[in-house]
Formats: structure tokens, C-alpha cells, sequence
């Protein structure tokens, strides 16, 4: 059976199962899921082989705890923490490019690689969104292998404050939006990352959105927000089967 490796940045216990509950679902059957914290010093990510060992694919999830900016002051302990992340974890990124290994990077993790190649993560106030929100395939998402069938226009779920500064050097741009200039990107060919949140349901958004200050606007209904996303969920089970080798 395959094995995904899910690599997750959060700290709160609710937040982790959730998280781990989340991927079980939305992998099923199609492969083990084994779960590994970025913040794990312990684990020896200056020698990413060691880290895939066995694996056949790499999931870096979300994270509602720490942003790149967020618009939170240059010392702040969120900030720092992701940079203290991504200097952790920047070997096994880039090895993992190199070798056009498996990868997934959703919303947090799609910043991560960002950050890994040396674009800055920043606060758009005109990106930042929470809900539900439709997503554009470009021509490129048109005839990507993993895009391929889906709709030109669907919606999925969105959680973040920070955005990508410009599209990294080597990323194909797969799909966009009216409120998300790089929802979702391709290097090389089989790595890919995504702003949104194709393992989220619209169930799962309303209960992280009640439980995750800062993230819903205040005087608003979660209902009013939140949408399904059918055609998104079907994204993680078509990366295991159509690029996960």
C-alpha cells in the first residue's frame, strides 16, 4: 500500500486530530497516512531521504496557528516560528523539487515552498479571505493531469490571511481566481500546491472557523460563508492515484 507522509504545523491537540481526521477521510483507503509536526527537532530534516524513507508522497497541511506575516509585527512569535519552520524544513522541500518527488502543499503549506524558493509570504488584505470561494482553472489547469477533469470554475474552501508575493520562478500557474492570484500551482510534474483547503468539507470549515480566533469576521454568520465543495474534495484521492507513483 502507498504511504503518505502528512507534515503538520500546528500545536493546539484539537486542532491536530481535527487536522488528522480531515486527511484520513479524504485519503481513505488509497494509502496509509503517517503523521510528523514541523516543529519536531527531534526528526532529521537536514537529510530528507531519511525523512521520505519509504514513503510514496508528501502533504505539508495547513496551519491556523502561525503566518509569515499576517499582519502581525515583525517580532511576533507566530512570524518567527514559521521562519524557524521554514528553515527546518527548507532541505527536504527543495530536495524534493529537485527530484520532482510527490509533493502536496495546502495553504500553509503552499506558502512554505513559496518561502523555501524565496518568495515572500505577505499580507494582502485583497487576497485574505475565509469560506467558500470559486476558483478559475487556467489553460495550463485545463490540461494538467491532476486538474484535468475538473470543472473550468468550482468552488473550495479558504482560511488565510497571507498570499504569495508574485509566482515563484519554475511554478506554472494551474489556477486563479477574482480573490486568489495563485490558488493553485505546479513544479516540475509532480509537485503541486494550493491555497485552498481541498481536504476541508464545509463542515469541517464551520467548526475551525468557530474555533480558530481571528479567522471568522466578526458579525458574521458561518452559514452566510460557507459553501460545499464537492468537486475540490475530489483533489487529494486523484493526486494519490494519478501522481503518487
Amino acid at each position: 500500500m502507498k504511504k503518505i507522509l502528512i507534515i503538520q504545523s500546528r500545536t493546539r491537540p484539537e486542532m491536530l486530530a481535527a487536522e488528522q481526521g480531515e486527511y484520513a477521510r479524504a485519503i481513505g483507503s488509497l494509502a496509509e497516512a503517517v503523521f510528523v509536526s514541523s516543529l519536531d527537532e527531534s526528526l532529521d530534516w537536514q537529510h530528507p531521504e531519511k525523512i521520505v524513507e519509504g514513503f510514496s508522497g508528501v502533504i505539508f497541511g495547513g496551519s491556523g496557528e502561525f503566518d509569515f506575516d499576517g499582519g502581525r509585527p515583525h517580532d511576533d512569535a507566530a512570524r518567527a516560528t514559521s521562519q524557524q519552520i521554514v528553515a527546518r524544513v527548507r532541505p527536504l522541500v527543495l530536495d524534493i523539487l529537485q527530484k520532482d518527488f510527490p509533493m502536496m502543499g495546502i495553504c500553509y503549506g503552499h506558502q512554505i515552498v513559496a518561502e523555501a524558493l524565496g518568495v515572500p509570504v505577505i499580507n494582502d488584505l485583497e487576497q485574505k479571505k475565509t469560506g467558500t470561494y470559486e476558483v478559475a482553472l487556467t489553460p495550463a489547469g485545463k490540461a494538467d493531469k491532476l486538474f484535468c477533469d475538473m470543472p473550468e470554475r468550482f468552488p473550495a474552501q479558504f482560511g488565510h490571511k497571507d498570499s504569495l508575493s508574485r509566482l515563484p520562478d519554475g511554478a506554472v500557474l494551474l489556477a486563479d481566481g477574482a480573490n486568489c492570484k495563485t490558488s493553485a500551482l505546479r513544479y516540475g510534474s509532480h509537485v503541486y500546491t494550493m491555497q485552498f483547503h481541498p481536504e476541508l468539507t464545509a463542515e469541517d470549515v464551520a467548526w475551525k472557523l468557530k474555533n480558530s480566533p481571528g479567522y471568522l469576521p466578526e458579525g458574521v454568520d458561518v452559514s452566510s460563508i460557507v459553501k460545499p465543495s464537492l468537486e475540490a474534495s475530489t483533489l487529494i484521492p486523484k493526486f494519490i492515484e494519478r501522481i503518487v507513483s
